[in-house]
């Protein structure tokens, strides 16, 4: 059963289940900060902390030492194995611009950590955007979900969202839900958090 598991999440479900019948197998709590430099949006900064049960799950085929963390060598494997297969999904990360509505793609991945906490594997990594994105002109919207719903992502924790280099620039936060998503997908109706900048 652990095996299927990680084949499933490693695969992201070579054979999809119909939305009608699929339902979560893994959950897990995100954060995310707005990452801005010299007043442009240039990338996402996640951390990812999953459920208890999936996060013994991963432990037991990548701990390889049975010691509790995870050396280079370890977290290379998750990397390659797990994670480096989210990126024909964008890594369940979504973002869009309010002018044009079109979603955002992200070319690399950078500084890749695995961590505990009390017991649930996280997950840390940044997202480098193709183009940065001037927060200034357009408002850019920012969702966790996987359209699939075999992995429920949420938003949360004291401070879901944050944004940070923003400068001189005055940045705020809105949240809304997705409904322009559901009425895309008819299943999925996620968190939305846009960012609005002026200049300062």
């Amino acid at each position: 059963m652990y095996k299927s598991l990680i084949t499933a999440i490693a695969a992201l479900l070579t054979i999809i289940t119909g939305p009608a019948l699929a339902h979560p197998h893994v959950w897990v709590t995100g954060t995310a900060s707005f990452q801005i430099e010299e007043t442009k949006l240039t990338g996402i900064g996640m951390r990812w902390q999953f459920d208890a049960f999936f996060s013994q799950v991963l432990g037991a085929d990548f701990d390889t030492n049975a010691d509790g963390t995870f050396d280079a060598t370890e977290t290379q494997a998750m990397k390659d194995q797990v994670f480096t297969s989210l990126k024909d999904y964008d890594y369940f990360t979504h973002l869009r611009t309010g002018t044009t509505n079109t979603e955002q793609t992200f070319t690399q991945v950078e500084n890749f950590t695995i961590s505990d906490d009390k017991g649930e594997m996280v997950f840390s990594f940044d997202l480098k955007l193709a183009s940065p994105i001037d927060p200034t002109i357009e408002s850019v919207g920012l969702s966790l979900y996987d359209p699939t719903i075999y992995v429920d992502l949420i938003l949360g924790g004291d401070k879901p969202v944050e944004f940070a280099g923003a400068g001189e620039l005055q940045c705020n936060l809105e949240y809304r839900q997705g409904d322009e998503i559901n009425s895309q997908s008819y299943f999925i109706t996620p968190q939305e958090v846009w960012l609005n900048c002026g200049a300062g």
